[in-house]
């Protein structure tokens, strides 16, 4: 059984509400782009080396995106090392976990975080949505890792190309512009993502449209999670963890850096 967290960051004295629902994030998504455009605590960028010249594991924002950069590059370059998966790590591992990162992206079965960042057993938190959208229990899951006791670093928001959520989010709005349908249950990423594309001003399904929009969703996602959630709000004004957006190429295996790593947090907060 996991340890559960200690939420440390909460202001005992004006605890604040679980946060607003998905419709309720939605209606408000204009102003996700002026939190996207309040950029704090940029760091230059990391070097091109590994966790060789690391004493431990990574500590910082900069350490992990670091680890992160450098794992990415082994494996787009087919050069993988495959760490901390032999059967040593698996034991050391099962009684006590110590991530270093929570990396949450889509669903789709070519994205793999441990495999295109080349990590291994308990290196990373990972969450998964179609199209990387939030929900209540996903910013709960991010909020335990940034929590007591592991207090992970970085958080990543991974969009990637070619995205299947958002190629049928747009074609829907193709059919309906201001409802988009979606079968069943799938309406709910289409509510998230369609916002997005409207805001990017994005007519049409095809490729270049569907990249255009992924980008602005891991933009527009880092933003929602730091409007919504003041544990990790909190954390990233203290500079304890950093939230960063980037996007997978499924071609080259390659993941781009949004924004050149710059932490997006609103300086109206608290």
């Amino acid at each position: 059984m996991m340890p559960q967290p200690e939420p440390r960051f909460l202001n005992r004295q004006n605890p604040t509400p679980a946060g607003p629902s998905r419709r309720g994030l939605l209606a408000g998504s204009s102003g996700l782009i002026a939190l996207a455009g309040l950029a704090a605590c940029a760091s230059p960028q990391a070097p091109e080396t590994g966790r060789a010249n690391l004493a431990g594991p990574p500590q910082t924002p900069d350490e992990v995106l670091q680890v992160l950069r450098a794992g990415n590059q082994r494996y787009a370059d087919g050069m993988p090392e495959h760490p901390n998966q032999a059967t040593e790590r698996r034991n050391e591992q099962a009684e006590h976990q110590n991530p270093f990162a929570l990396i949450h992206g889509c669903v789709d079965s070519r994205v793999t975080p441990e495999l295109l960042f080349d990590q291994g057993i308990g290196d990373l938190f990972v969450t998964r949505t179609a199209g990387g959208v939030l929900d209540g229990t996903l910013v709960g899951s991010m909020e335990f890792a940034v929590s007591s006791p592991y207090s992970v670093p970085l958080l990543v928001i991974l969009g990637h190309a070619a995205c299947g959520a958002v190629a049928g989010t747009l074609k829907a709005m193709e059919e309906d512009a201001k409802n988009p349908q979606l079968p069943g249950e799938m309406v709910d990423f289409a509510e998230q993502i369609a916002p997005v594309a409207r805001r990017a001003k994005v007519e049409g399904s095809g490729s270049e449209e569907v990249d255009h929009v992924v980008q602005a969703n891991a933009r527009a996602v880092t933003a929602q999670l730091l409007k919504r959630s003041a544990i990790i709000r909190e954390a990233v004004q203290e500079k304890r963890t950093r939230v960063v957006a980037a996007v997978y190429d499924l071609d080259s295996g390659e993941v781009r850096w949004l924004d050149g790593y710059g932490s997006l947090i609103s300086k109206t907060v608290g």
